[in-house]
Formats: C-alpha cells, sequence, structure tokens
C-alpha cells in the first residue's frame, strides 16, 4: 500500500513536472524578463512538499500495522512491485537518454522527477525483499518495517528535493566561495577592486552575476579589454548573465565597503 501510494503521487508529479517543462520553456515578456524558467523551481518544490505529505501517511499507517500486524497476499504483492521495479527502471533509462546530449546543467525539475523514479525503484525493491521475507518467516511485523524503511527513503528525496529548489529561491550562490572569485578578478590587469559581487541562478540552467570593478589609470585606458577579461573569467565559471559596472572613481565608500587605497 505504501509503495502504490508513493507511485500514485509520482505519476502526478511527473505529469506537473512535464506542464512545468512546457511553461518554463515560453519566451520572455515584457514583465517577465528572464521568462517563466522559475516556474521550474517552483515545481521542484512542489513535488518536495507532496513527497512530505506520502511520508506522514507511510509512516501513520507503517505504525498502526506495528500495533497490529496482519498477514499479506504475498505473491501479489511480490508481481505488482516486480512489475512497478521494471517500469522505473525502463523511466528512468529514457529520462537518463533523454538528458545524454545537454551540455548544461541539469533541470532541477527533471532531478527532481529523477528522485522520485529512484525512489519507486528501491520502494519496489524493498517490497519484493519484504514480501519474500515474510513468506519464509511468517514474521508480519517485517511488512511494516518494510514501509517504514520506504518511508525514510521518500524523505531523503523530498528533503533533497526541496533543498535544492530552496537553494535558488534563497539566491545562494552555486559557487562555494564567492570571496576566491572577487579576489581572481581583483587581479585582473587594469583592475584595482572588485565589490559589490553577486552570484545567483535563476534556475538550475542559468547563472546570474553582478559586479562593481574599480579601474586604475592603464585599465581607464582599455576599459573594453578589463571588461571582456572579467567576463571571460566569469563566463569559465559557467556563469552566463553579467553585469559588470567599471568604476573611474571608486564608488566603495558610497557602499560602506572597507576603504580601498588604490596603488597607482
Amino acid at each position: 500500500m505504501a509503495d502504490a501510494l508513493h507511485i500514485v503521487t509520482d505519476i502526478l508529479a511527473v505529469l506537473f513536472s512535464l506542464f512545468a517543462l512546457s511553461v518554463s520553456s515560453r519566451p520572455p515578456t515584457s514583465s517577465l524578463t528572464y521568462g517563466y524558467h522559475r516556474f521550474e523551481v517552483l515545481a521542484s518544490l512542489i513535488n518536495g512538499l507532496s513527497l512530505l505529505g506520502i511520508v506522514g501517511v507511510i509512516m501513520y499507517e507503517a505504525y498502526l500495522r506495528f500495533l497490529s500486524p496482519q498477514p499479506i497476499l504475498v505473491l501479489g504483492t511480490a508481481g505488482l512491485a516486480s512489475i512497478a521495479l521494471v517500469l522505473n527502471m525502463i523511466a528512468s533509462r529514457i529520462l537518463n537518454i533523454a538528458q545524454a546530449n545537454v551540455p548544461t546543467r541539469k533541470d532541477e525539475n527533471l532531478a527532481s522527477v529523477e528522485l522520485h523514479l529512484l525512489g519507486d525503484a528501491l520502494s519496489s525493491f524493498a517490497v519484493i525483499i519484504g514480501a519474500a521475507a515474510v513468506s519464509l518467516t511468517h514474521q508480519y511485523y517485517l511488512d511494516p518495517l518494510i514501509a517504514a524503511f520506504i518511508g525514510l527513503i521518500v524523505l531523503q528525496s523530498a528533503l533533497k528535493t526541496m533543498m535544492q529548489g530552496g537553494a535558488i529561491i534563497l539566491e545562494r550562490s552555486p559557487l562555494k566561495d564567492t570571496t576566491l572569485l572577487r579576489q581572481k578578478l581583483a587581479n585582473v590587469e587594469g583592475v584595482i577592486d572588485v565589490h559589490d559581487l553577486h552570484v545567483w541562478r535563476i534556475c538550475s540552467h542559468i547563472t546570474v552575476a553582478s559586479m562593481h570593478a574599480c579601474l586604475d589609470a592603464e585599465g581607464r585606458n582599455n576599459t573594453t579589454l578589463v571588461r571582456n577579461q572579467l567576463e571571460h573569467e566569469m563566463t569559465k565559471l559557467g556563469i552566463g548573465h553579467i553585469t559588470i559596472q567599471l568604476e573611474e572613481t571608486c564608488c566603495v565608500p558610497l557602499h560602506n565597503h572597507e576603504t580601498h587605497q588604490p596603488n597607482e
């Protein structure tokens, strides 16, 4: 029952993800200048929340079965779980093939679907093992024990999906250390300081950055070259949308940053 409930909600989740893919592919508008790409993130969060609800139901039913163990239809349970396992493996393989030639970062929406499929496959395998164990030992408490195991698998998928989507919503930088990036950019010839550096993601495959760069005398005479060098360093990290403000007079004091004394 736990596995069946899990699969039914995953069918709905996959359908919702398909809808999200369709919406996110729409072109930008005058008010939505980045388009509908954030819908991908919303879909992954909703999928994660749906999984949390399933965990609650599975754990509650498992608790009731622990209190009152009941016999199960071993052959039917194992047979249906085997069919579900094969279908989930096929679906996962199709999804991997579809994304094999995509060079960009994996879509969070599709990643959430893959987690659903993986959880389904593990759940179905656990059901098969559990049915076999009950058949051999006649220990009916193994049935809710397997259900609780399935619940933990679903919980892990839910938390991972929501953390990934939440990081984008909170605009957490995909880079582990932006301080190192700032220092590297400040070492570009013609630049004496980099500040107001922000790196975030619109969705799983669109990374955005903005920055201020203070120029020395040489940089002020070669602004195009400096800009190109800064953009080159950023694009090497997979950042596709870059806004650079070049400053002949450093605005650091106006932004309450640490005062920088240029060495020209």
